[in-house]
Formats: C-alpha cells, structure tokens, sequence
C-alpha cells in the first residue's frame, strides 16, 4: 500500500471528524462512521509505539482520558461483568477521541473552523427536521414538545443547539470584519432560529443552560473592558436582566397561587342532575386561582366522558397521566363545575387537548416558557401529597435523595461499573418512594452517578480531571462555554450514560482544544 501524505491524513482526519460533527445531532450511524474514518487513519500513520508513548507522557492527555479509566477501574468489583462492559463501551469515546485527535495529523486550522459550523449546520437540519416531522404532520398541533428532536434526546439536542448558539456568537464577534453583510444576517438569524426553537421544545435544562451561559459571557466582557462608561453599561444589563428574570418567575408564582374568592357556605351541595358534589376543601391545589377539588361529581364526568372521547375515562392520557384528573383539572382552569354541566361546555378543541394531556387550557399555546414554569410550579406544589410520579423535576430530586444513600452506603470504592442499576433496584425494594415501577430509574446528576460508581475518592479524581482543562484554557471563550454547558447537564442529568451525550463531551472537549494547541503545529 503506498505511503499517504501528511495532507491526505489531514484530510482524512477532517472528514472522519466532520461525520462526527453533522451526525451529533443527525444520525448515530454518522458519529460511528467518522470514529471508524478517525481510527483507520492512525493505523494507516504507522509510527504506532511512538504516538502511543507520545500519548500516556502527555499529562493533558492522561489527565482527560483519566476519566474513561476511572470506570475501567470500577470494573474491578463490580457484579455484573455484562453491565459494567456495556457501561465502558458507551463511554468509550471519552478514551478514543483524545487518542486519536491529539496523536494524529490534524487538520489545518481554517478547516477546524469549518467543523464548528458544519456542527451548527447540522443542528439547523435538526430544527427543520423537528419542525416538517411534528409541525406539518400534526396539523400545526405538537402534543409532545420533546419530540420535537427527532433522532436524539430533547435534553441532548437541546444541549447542541446552545453549544451552536454561542458557536456563532463567537463568530460573529470574531469575524464580524472579514464576514459579509449577508453571511452576518445569516448567522444572526440562525441563532435566532435556535432560540426560538428551544423555547418551543420547552427543554428546561436547555433553556437555564442558555440563560447561565448569557449570563457568565455578560461577567466575562464585564471583567475585559477598560472603559469604566461600558463597564456600567454591561453591569446594568446584568442587573437588570436579573431583576426582569426575578419579577418575571414571581409573577408566574403569583398568579399560580391566587384565588377567585368563594364562600364556602354557600357552595352548592349538587349537582343540576340531583348528584352531590365532592368539596376537598383542605386540598390547596388551584386552576388559575380556581380550586381543583371543589364542585366535583366524579360518577357524572365518568358517565358522560363516553359521550365526547374515546379514550377511557378510567385510563391515561397520551402524556400517560390518568386521564379524570387531566379532565378535572382542565375544567378547573376555565373555572367550569366538574359535572355533566361542565363538560356540556367545553368544546371539542378542548376534548383534543385533554386527550393530549393538557391539564390547563393556558397550556395549549405552541410557545411557552411561561407554561414550563408554572408546570414546575405546579409539581412542587403537589409533591407533598400526590408525590413525584409523572413529574420529571420531582422524580430527579427522589433519584438523587436515593442515589445519595447508595453513595454514603458505598463511600468509599463505589458499586462497581455497571451495576448503580442493581443499586437502584435494590433500593426501591426497600422503599419505593410512592414510585410507580415504570418511574423507577436512576441518578439523572453525573456527579453523583460516577460517586455512586467509583465511591468518594473517584468522583474527587473525576472532578480534577474535568476541570484542569479549565486552568490551562481559561482565555478561550468557546472552551469555557462548553466547560459551563457541561456541567449544568452533569447536574440535571447522567450525561455519561449515554452514547450521545458522550460523544457530545468527548468530541468538542477535544476538538476545542485541538483548536488551540495541536492545530498550531498544522499551520
């Protein structure tokens, strides 16, 4: 086989990463082909041993790829050989891609440019592919925003999108000069785009991750400027978009807990049909301040129901919540009695959205950060007495309470690799938490699920070898976006866990910094 050149392994490497780039959001089967592109081309390199040595002396790279290590330790106890083997060969892109990419021919850094915006071209697909697939086909009516991502996790995709958020900020500042009017208009447009997008997909985490990372870019042009006049002007954004953030979730609170005033004395004992109504008086839960558990005549709504949908009255919505209470708290928000009479009311629009899972006709609108808001609201609120079941936010906060135990229990070495599942199981059956066996899942906080894994002194060592990259690359704006993206998702969900959210930690923490440092030696 004749020798390739080195600008033919650049340029296999550039197109081994750029499947990576454009199937991160598009297609499983791409980020696998660009690996397999990636590690044909370091075989067909040669000088094996040398870049292999040139690797594990490398303190970065031993300290990144650290982290893949650590779990291939946890294989030492684990109980379950299949699952911890499993585990590693998810995670095996933490390893792989530093491997390849910093012992490698690398591509010029012009074309390391072209991969950041091959990825953002990629997630506008996505969006488009979202919009034509749930859009269009359901008559401009999405009952579930989360699939709006059509290949990957709505949290996953919701990730990327931000990620190419400020992938194009950074570009518009940086090459404002050198880009014409119309490609300006376009990157501008596109991060419009995705921000409204991510508002429609209403991913919670998506959305706080944006917020932070506006806020700490805010912080960081705060600490660069000289002129004490912008200075005040940047600190006066900050403030008072904290201010507007504040009275805007206050209001949403607010209007949550209002009350239309009624006088319990002179409630109605029935119904127009003769039936008596049920008054719970003692249960607080409100509708647009009207209370859910009064005027209501259960045996009227279950006989009528019949009359108006198809669904049974005694099953779940299409969201998989039992359909009487989405009846019962949908009436409820029009301020309507809970009976034959309120049901006569409504229209067949709203028979639709109930069926959906709509539980408040505010709900229905396709926008809404207002909505999640007082969804969440609205779960903290019922946690006390109607539990965590079928509410994300609370099922994460029960995970944690119980990986938290696991993790005290095994403190010092862990579970093992593989077996937190066996953990968790083990856990449920001594208490359940008032979990439904099909909520019963694990950790969704990174930190705490490789605590869990590799006990106390392992997650210490993963959180010195995720952040020391943060010492050497602090000055680069795009690094520290990811690094603070990152870590809000280690927070609010098991990242590692799966092969998305690998590849998406592993490719531009490497890529990024590849950025800086290797492709300087590709001029």
């Amino acid at each position: 086989m004749p020798k390739l050149s080195d600008d033919q392994h650049r340029n296999i490497s550039f197109w081994g990463l750029a499947c990576i780039a454009a199937g991160l959001p598009l297609s499983v089967v791409l980020v696998s082909v660009g690996l397999f592109i990636l590690a044909g081309n370091w075989i067909l390199e040669g000088r094996h041993r040398q870049r292999t040595v040139q690797f594990f002396t490398d303190p970065l790279a031993l300290i990144v790829s650290s982290v893949y290590i650590l779990f291939v330790v946890g294989m030492f106890w684990t109980e379950s050989v299949e699952n911890g083997l499993n585990e590693l060969k998810v995670k095996l892109p933490i390893f792989l891609i530093p491997f390849l990419t910093f012992t490698a021919k690398l591509p010029r850094r012009k074309r390391i440019q072209e991969l950041l915006l091959l990825f953002v071209v990629a997630c506008l697909i996505g969006t488009f592919l979202g919009v034509i697939h749930f859009w269009i086909q359901h008559d401009g009516e999405i009952p579930n925003k989360r699939k709006l991502s059509v290949v990957i996790s709505h949290i996953r995709f919701g990730l990327m999108l931000v990620m190419a958020i400020f992938i194009l900020i950074y570009y518009l500042i940086t090459k404002w000069k050198d880009w014409s009017i119309t490609e300006r208009v376009l990157a501008a447009a596109t991060a419009i785009w995705f921000f409204f997008f991510l508002v429609l997909m209403e991913s919670a985490t998506a959305i706080l991750a944006f917020g932070v990372l506006v806020g700490l870019s805010l912080i960081r042009l705060f600490i660069q400027l000289s002129s004490l006049r912008l200075k005040a002007l940047v600190f006066a954004g900050i403030l008072i978009g904290g201010i507007a953030t504040v009275l805007y979730v206050n209001l949403i609170r607010a209007n949550h807990y209002k009350e239309v005033p009624i006088n319990q004395l002179t409630l109605n004992v029935k119904t127009i049909n003769g039936n008596y109504y049920a008054h719970q008086k003692e249960v607080p839960y409100r509708e647009n301040g009207h209370r859910v558990w009064n005027f209501v005549c259960m045996d009227e709504l279950e006989r009528e129901w019949p009359n108006y949908s198809s669904f049974d009255f005694t099953g779940d919505d299409e969201r998989g919540q039992p359909i009487k209470y989405t009846i019962i708290r949908y009436l409820s928000s029009l301020g309507l009695k809970k009976d034959s009479a309120g049901l006569s009311m409504i229209l067949p629009t709203d028979i639709g959205f109930i069926e959906k899972g709509y539980t408040n006709h505010k709900y229905t609108s396709k926008w809404g950060v207002s909505r999640r808001i007082a969804q969440i609201i609205w779960q903290v609120d019922s946690y006390s007495i109607a539990g965590a079941n079928h509410s994300s936010l609370l099922m994460r906060w029960v995970y944690f309470k119980l990986g938290t135990q696991i993790l005290l229990k095994n403190w010092m070495f862990g579970v093992g690799t593989g077996d937190m599942r066996l953990a968790y199981q083990d856990a449920y059956e001594v208490d359940d938490r008032d979990m439904l066996p099909k909520f019963q899942d694990i950790s969704h906080n990174q930190f705490l699920s490789v605590g869990m894994v590799t006990g106390l002194f392992g997650l210490a060592w993963f959180c010195f070898a995720f952040f020391y990259p943060v010492s050497i690359y602090y000055r680069d704006y795009l690094y520290m976006m990811l690094m603070a993206l990152i870590t809000i998702s280690f927070l609010t969900d098991n990242t590692l866990g799966t092969q998305s959210g690998v590849t998406l930690f592993a490719f531009f923490n490497s890529l990024l910094m590849i950025r800086k440092d290797y492709s300087e030696e590709n001029p």
